[in-house]
């Protein structure tokens, strides 16, 4: 049986977010997505011209997908809350789902050392910044909370702290009590946010 076009793309497109969170970005190839996606290679290199195209749609996709961690963030409750609650979200995922942002790291250092055939390492952080700081400017609205910093800086700050307590949690889970830390971290932002 035949599948369009656009379906065997999104096919093409999970079977390599699932290959990089299972076995990392290096397990990439457009043989072994072919095999994932259970798709002939020809058909893999009829819908993307090569694997740097395919991993640029794979990061998109998980880029629009951002959501996941912060759907439902009570931005009634004002901005403390929003962060903590975002922090609640992205921690509870670390600790679920490992390979999944092990992954993410992976691809982010892909895109990096691949920049100038793949425009992907200038939009990761910057899509990060547009959906937190849509959710932190209007938790901050909703409550007439005042940032001293300006959100752009909150969501790239609070990304620093989440990115460097994963990291170190990944390294060794059970070395120290790396939530404890990050939500200090957290707190510590808040507090220099005056919020």
């Amino acid at each position: 049986m035949r599948v369009p076009a656009v379906e065997r793309k999104e096919q093409l497109i999970s079977a390599t977010v699932e290959l990089m969170r299972r076995e990392g970005v290096q397990s990439v190839t457009m043989r072994a997505i072919a095999k994932e996606a259970n798709a002939p290679l020809a058909t893999a290199h009829y819908c993307f011209s090569n694997k740097d195209e395919l991993m640029d749609a794979a990061a998109e996709a998980w880029l629009k997908n951002l959501s996941r961690f912060s759907s439902g963030v009570p931005v009634h409750l004002g901005l403390r809350k929003a962060v903590e609650q975002v922090a609640e979200g992205y921690w509870r995922a670390l600790e679920e789902e490992p390979a999944s942002l092990l992954a993410e790291i992976e691809l982010i250092l892909w895109a990096t050392r691949n920049a100038a055939v793949s425009p992907l390492a200038a939009k990761i952080y910057p899509a990060y910044e547009v959906e937190l700081g849509k959710i932190f400017s209007s938790a901050a609205q909703s409550s007439g909370d005042q940032c001293l910093i300006g959100f752009a800086t909150l969501v790239r700050c609070f990304l620093m702290v989440y990115d460097g307590a994963a990291l170190q949690y990944m390294t060794d889970p059970k070395a120290a009590d790396h939530s404890t830390q990050f939500f200090m971290m957290v707190d510590a932002l808040l507090i220099k946010a005056g919020v």
